[in-house]
Formats: structure tokens, C-alpha cells, sequence
């Protein structure tokens, strides 16, 4: 199945301060009816069939009309929402099955009071990608997280440490990396070890781009989030295609999207 990921908009009701995004001209987002929408996502999905669409922002609950955005890609889609949780959730749940809707919650202590937060994920649990929620590894809240994440596993839900990055490297100190890494379900795996930039992804030739890509809030398509140039095109563009191959990767980190380089070349 392709995937995408969607930074569907820059508009946040958080302000975390390892986070620009909500603070990066808001007033530029593209907004655009759900109609509008599902016509741009329905000659997508006569291009590519059925589609993964990674919704994130910001925040984008907040995006104008957004249960009913969600609700049009799940006609033809399988849309999943990044995000902090602090919305009526009822909206969509359970008027959307889990076949048809997933949610990947993220945990920012700066913002939201962990109960709450915890009391949604565990009653939305069967929406989570592999039970899953995720949590910065901030300084100012790495020493929570242990706890954290034993409270949401004796519930069944894992907790993913996302390392702290910054200016295209990870700033974690090695003592936190030892946190991020004695909590991840990926220990011992190279996920993780692409995560830490132990290892890089320089030269490896990746199926980002072909098989996945990165939609900008103004519509310009990247190969990944890694990459800023719109060299896929724009989602905008009635002739954009996906590329036809993959293509070696030219950066030296993969936080995120590691799952999409050729193993064994």
C-alpha cells in the first residue's frame, strides 16, 4: 500500500518548546473544504488504489472542518491522525471503525495532564498502529518516562521514545539515549539504531519517493521528512506522480522513516 505523510497544517493548540512547527507562519496553510480535499485524495486513489495518509501537523485537529476532512478520506483511504489528543475524540470515535481509522497519540507533559491523556489512549487503544503512543525525550520530561510507560503497558499499550532532535542531529545527551533505548520496543533493532544516528542512511538506495512521501502544508511533495526541495512535485498538480524507482538517499540521518531503505544491498 503507499503511504503518505500529510503536515496537513502549522496551526497547534500546543506551543512544546522542542517544537517551531506551530509558531511557523500559520497563516500560510492551504485550507481547503473536505470536498476539495477528497477530490485532490480521489485522483490519488485512482492513481495508487487505496492509500495510508500519516495526518499531522501541528496539530491537525485544529484544522477547519477536520472531523468531516477525516471522514472523506475514509471513503477511499486509511487515514492516520498524529496527535496530542486534546479534542473530542467522540467525533469520530466509534462513528469510524479501527479498519477504517487510525490514531497515533503523542504525549507532551509541557501541555497536557498525563491522566487525561492516558484515560484517552486507553479508551481508543484498538485505534493505535500496534497499541502504540509516542513521547518526546525532552530534557525537561525524560525522567517521567519510565513510569509512563509502565502505567500504558499494564494496559497493553507500548510506549515509543522519539529522541530529541535538532538542526538534522540527535542532541540527547548519551545518558538519555540510554533511557531512549532501555524503553523502545526497537531495541536491538536497526529502527533504532537509524533513530540514535548510529547508523546513517547515507548512499543507501531507498524506496522513499516511490513507494511513500512527505506532503507540505502548501502541497509540495518530498521524497521524505528529511528532504525539502518538492523534488516529487505537488499533490496540487493534476499530472503528479510518484517516482518510478528508488533512489539513494543524500542525508545523514533517519529519525523517522528508516522502514522505507533497502535492507542487504
Amino acid at each position: 500500500m503507499i503511504t503518505f505523510g500529510w503536515d496537513l497544517c502549522h496551526r497547534c493548540n500546543y506551543a512544546c518548546p522542542y517544537c517551531g512547527v506551530w509558531n511557523d507562519h500559520p497563516e500560510k496553510d492551504v485550507v481547503l473544504s473536505p470536498g476539495e480535499w477528497e477530490a485532490v485524495w480521489d485522483r490519488i486513489h485512482g492513481l495508487y488504489g487505496k492509500c495510508h495518509i500519516f495526518v499531522s501537523g501541528g496539530e491537525p485537529s485544529v484544522y477547519p472542518q477536520f472531523d468531516g476532512l477525516v471522514k472523506a478520506l475514509a471513503r477511499k483511504h486509511i487515514p492516520e491522525i498524529c496527535t496530542n489528543l486534546g479534542w473530542d475524540i467522540a467525533k469520530l470515535v466509534p462513528e469510524l471503525t479501527p479498519e477504517q481509522l487510525k490514531i497515533a497519540p503523542t504525549f507532551h507533559p509541557a501541555f497536557a495532564v498525563f491522566e487525561d491523556f492516558f484515560k484517552k489512549a486507553v479508551a481508543i487503544r484498538d485505534y493505535l498502529p500496534e497499541r502504540q503512543v509516542y513521547y518526546v525525550a525532552h530534557p525537561n520530561q525524560i525522567r517521567e518516562m519510565p513510569e509512563r510507560a509502565s502505567r500504558l503497558k499494564s494496559e497493553g499499550i507500548k510506549l515509543i521514545p522519539q529522541p530529541l532532535r535538532g538542526d538534522g542531529f540527535v542532541i540527547n545527551s548519551d545518558e538519555e539515549k540510554r533511557i531512549i533505548e532501555d524503553l523502545s520496543p526497537y531495541k536491538g533493532s536497526e529502527k533504532l539504531d537509524y533513530q540514535l544516528q548510529s547508523v546513517s542512511p547515507k548512499g543507501k538506495r531507498c524506496r522513499a519517493g516511490k513507494d511513500y512521501a512527505v506532503i507540505r502544508v502548501d502541497g509540495r511533495v518530498d521524497r521524505c521528512s528529511q528532504c525539502h526541495s518538492g523534488e516529487v512535485g505537488s499533490i496540487h498538480d493534476p499530472s503528479f506522480k510518484l517516482f518510478g524507482d528508488p533512489a539513494p538517499c543524500d542525508k545523514d540521518y533517519c529519525p523517522i522513516e528508516s522502514q522505507w531503505i533497502i535492507k542487504d544491498e
